[in-house]
């Protein structure tokens, strides 16, 4: 049962502006062309997937992504470059930095007329839907047909913006059941001689984290595994760790307050929260998985699943208690990596993985050449075509460059810049919002880790002169990626 509203006005839809010369038609039979679907869920971290064999694997519970990445390949180095929802999610459709997509952080108008995935497969026979969490200011552009989310949304009797509908419209029922459905009947009633491209993209597992039954019950009488790190003193950091409020003491979720909580320390404060957050989260993950298999189940019961190319990920990680912390933001790795799986059959090996170094500006490229399509030289990413066919590249890139942008505007979490390499991150802590003085400027400070040997980044070496060198090095190779990826403002150091 649904009920329109008719009290918001709709967000103008802008037209896309993408140049006829820019579009490449698909060159073989469009019959052939494999059907694409990708599940995009928000903030769900590795740490929370069985699959990915983390800490909390024992007690995680998501059989159906398993079962993708039984069938297909596992990416164990997935990366954002901007660990924010809404940036992510503008480099996810258009394969760009943020400072060339335009969304360096929320609530940023999106100029949906540039090219985007959707609206160059759409360009080139393919149908194309989008339904759920969007969180672009923008409506969707490039898709035959749209429902989405106003910004975040809500878990329970959601309201969707619908294509060439005024108002939002209400539906009864869970979120994510509603967004799977939606996907599903999409499907249902495609052109069947052409080949479709959908997302579906889950509100879990956001916060506030909720959920609904059976998975409202699990977990009660179990204690959950503290990370190693959740009494982080920050010892050996720099003070941008000790200044962020992303800790787990600091959670105003009432689901997370007690009258005795302001008595303990902040160790004891941790533990207390950390048994709650840990289990809501994982709760949601629950009702997230379990519409994985309905996805799943469904694609095998039409008979699609031989010539459908199948994309589980996130927007980007999140931060389980790891060094105290709750949420995303900085570069440190919970947050910084996300989950990508792809089954494609008789294309990818079942179960194999990719350990080489991928990050989100390479979805849209890998769609459209998976699509036989055209990547346009905007694109900033690569294809990871190769990687999944058995056919890797001779050569690959050796470090991720990522930006954060929103100085101390959210959980006093300062800008900064790094990359990331196979064994070391190096951090650069600019310290002010560039162009803005809505916060005051922070002292620069620089944070190098050794992630072979310190893996969980609890040791600040830049100042360790036996890593000089290191540092040296890294910070050269972080200036040629600036450059390269014509992120050109005056950061300087």
């Amino acid at each position: 049962m649904r009920s329109d509203k008719m009290n918001r006005p709709i967000k103008p839809f802008l037209l896309i502006g993408i140049s006829v010369s820019t579009l490449f038609s698909y060159s073989s039979d469009m019959e052939q062309a494999p059907n694409i679907l990708l599940i995009l869920s928000d903030d769900h971290a590795v740490n929370a997937i069985g699959c990915y064999n983390k800490r909390l694997s024992e007690y995680v519970r998501t059989p159906n992504i398993d079962r993708l990445a039984e069938d297909g390949m596992i990416f164990t180095s997935a990366f954002c470059t901007n660990s924010i929802s809404s940036p992510s999610r503008a480099t996810i459709i258009t394969g760009k930095y943020s400072h060339m997509n335009g969304v360096y952080c929320l609530n940023q108008e999106f100029d949906n007329t540039q090219a985007s995935v959707s609206s160059i497969l759409k360009n080139n026979g393919y149908q194309t839907a989008v339904y759920g969490k969007w969180h672009l200011s923008s409506l969707p552009a490039g898709f035959d047909d749209y429902r989405v989310l106003d910004e975040q949304g809500r878990y329970r009797d959601p309201e969707y913006y619908e294509m060439n509908r005024q108002g939002m419209v209400q539906y009864d029922g869970w979120v994510d059941d509603v967004t799977a459905e939606m996907t599903m009947n999409f499907i249902d009633k495609r052109d069947k001689d052409k080949p479709f491209f959908v997302m579906c993209n889950f509100k879990s597992v956001h916060d506030p984290w909720d959920t609904r039954p059976p998975y409202d019950t699990c977990y009660q009488s179990t204690s959950i595994p503290e990370p190693d790190n959740l009494c982080d003193n920050y010892v050996n950091r720099g003070r941008a760790s000790k200044r962020t409020t992303l800790k787990l003491e600091s959670l105003d979720q009432k689901t997370f307050s007690h009258d005795l909580l302001k008595t303990y320390d902040t160790c004891a404060q941790r533990k207390f929260v950390y048994q709650q957050y840990i289990k809501a989260f994982l709760r949601g993950a629950n009702v997230l998985d379990e519409n994985v298999g309905k996805i799943l189940d469904y694609i095998k019961n039409e008979g699609l699943d031989k010539n459908t190319v199948l994309i589980y990920t996130s927007d980007q990680g999140h931060f389980l208690g790891e060094h105290g912390f709750f949420s995303k933001r900085f570069m440190y790795e919970e947050s910084m990596q996300m989950p990508l799986i792809i089954r494609y059959p008789g294309k990818i090996e079942p179960g194999s993985k990719c350990d080489n170094l991928v990050a989100n500006i390479d979805f849209a490229p890998t769609i459209l050449d998976l699509a036989g399509v055209h990547v346009p030289e905007e694109m900033q990413g690569k294809s990871l075509k190769g990687f999944l066919t058995g056919n890797p590249p001779d050569e690959w890139r050796t470090a991720i460059y990522y930006r954060y942008w929103q100085h101390l505007l959210h959980r006093d979490v300062a800008a900064h810049l790094g990359i990331r390499t196979k064994d070391y991150k190096l951090i650069y802590y600019y310290g002010q919002n560039m162009g803005q003085t809505d916060f005051p400027p922070t002292e620069p400070e620089w944070e190098l880790f050794d992630l072979h040997n310190d893996p969980d980044e609890m040791n600040n070496v830049y100042y360790n002169a036996e890593y000089s060198e290191i540092a040296d090095q890294l910070k050269q190779q972080l200036i040629e990626l600036k450059v390269r990826y014509e992120d050109n403002d005056s950061v300087s150091w």
